[in-house]
């Protein structure tokens, strides 16, 4: 007997909604076979994974100080509690004492990264076009996805709420009391007029000399300071004070290296201030809200990096779909997504100098 069209189309949602409700199958008799472990919903949409390789995670490396340099905790749930570093107490001797460290911990909470592009099918009818087309506009999200997620976790000056202000900022963390690790708002916050760089000429200690060689004594002094894990992460609109900047002396403290290739393995040198290496980011800047261009004030971190704890649930990672029968217009998708949480662990491991325009 010929199926009508109704009837086809039942069929083809009755075996989609089976799909979902767990059952693989059916018997001769029409008794519905389902998952030996118990159904679970299934899709026909797949996001996949962007390979490390790929040109997209290289751009990502080289344009995010967080993704490249930040310590990376592995996430399977929404949600993950890590312990906080705050030491150990370490006698000499043959008795034992027992470690007085409060053994508390921080909870990562992973947010969503999202970003769609559409693009007319007449567009992409050459294959060659096509590959160029969605190439460029993955590279695209690359950039903007770096000086994103770099805003939100260096420069966004709002409390979290998960959509606008999607962590508590390394800014805002400093800027905050905290009970629990003992920490005073502002204790390793400065500020720095940038009208005063030179040393002879600037009033005693507001020069910009002065007020770095203070940011890095804020750290170096404490328990969290390590050579081996000290950086310095900067929004790139330090670069010209930085240049200018001597000691009393007349000595310059910067040093450039061979450019920012230098995050990535193998790409030559990182600039250098102080001994120390500088990583420069875009969305290292004050921002009310998570931004992709931040227009704030610059800032300066010295920073422990193992105490910028960057939780990783899932991504990068797309999902395409050509344009369906329903659609109202003939657009090809392509949706980016990356799952993210981020934490300082311990306000004491960071210390951050603000620019101040007049």
């Amino acid at each position: 007997m010929q199926r009508t069209n109704a009837r086809v189309q039942w069929e083809i949602t009755a075996d989609r909604d089976a799909l979902k409700s767990g059952i693989i199958g059916f018997t001769r008799g029409g008794e519905p076979v389902y998952a030996a472990a118990g159904g679970v919903n299934q899709d026909v949409s797949v996001w996949i994974p962007i390979e490390y390789d790929s040109n997209i995670i290289q751009r990502v490396l080289m344009e995010s100080v967080m993704e490249s340099q930040a310590r990376r905790v592995p996430m399977s749930s929404k949600t993950k509690s890590i312990p906080r570093s705050a030491g150990i107490t370490v006698t000499a001797g043959t008795t034992y004492v027992s470690d007085t460290s409060t053994n508390d911990d921080v909870t990562l909470t992973a947010r969503r990264f999202i970003a769609r592009v559409t693009v007319d099918e007449d567009d992409l009818a050459d294959v060659s076009t096509r590959l160029d087309m969605l190439g460029a506009k993955a590279l695209d999200w690359a950039i903007s996805y770096a000086d994103v997620f770099d805003n939100a976790c260096l420069g966004v000056t709002g409390t979290e709420n998960g959509t606008t202000v999607p962590f508590t900022s390394a800014y805002k963390a400093l800027r905050t009391t905290n009970s629990g690790t003992s920490y005073t708002a502002d204790a390793n916050y400065l500020t720095w007029d940038d009208d005063l760089i030179s040393v002879p000429t600037s009033p005693a200690g507001t020069s910009l000399y002065e007020k770095l060689s203070a940011l890095f004594k804020l750290v170096e002094t404490g328990k969290y300071w390590n050579q081996a894990d000290m950086i310095v992460v900067a929004a790139p609109g330090w670069r010209d004070a930085l240049r200018l900047c001597v000691d009393a002396q007349g000595r310059p403290i910067f040093q450039p290296g061979s450019g920012q290739g230098a995050l990535l393995p193998g790409n030559g040198t990182p600039d250098v201030l102080f001994q120390t290496p500088v990583y420069w980011s875009r969305g290292c800047k004050t921002s009310a809200t998570n931004s992709g261009s931040p227009a704030g004030n610059d800032l300066l971190y010295f920073v422990n990096r193992r105490h910028l704890a960057r939780g990783d649930r899932s991504g990068p990672e797309t999902l395409t779909d050509d344009a369906r029968a329903q659609d109202d217009t003939d657009d090809y998708a392509m949706k980016f997504r990356t799952r993210r949480a981020f934490k300082l662990t311990h306000e004491k491991a960071a210390a951050v100098l603000e620019r101040i325009t007049d």
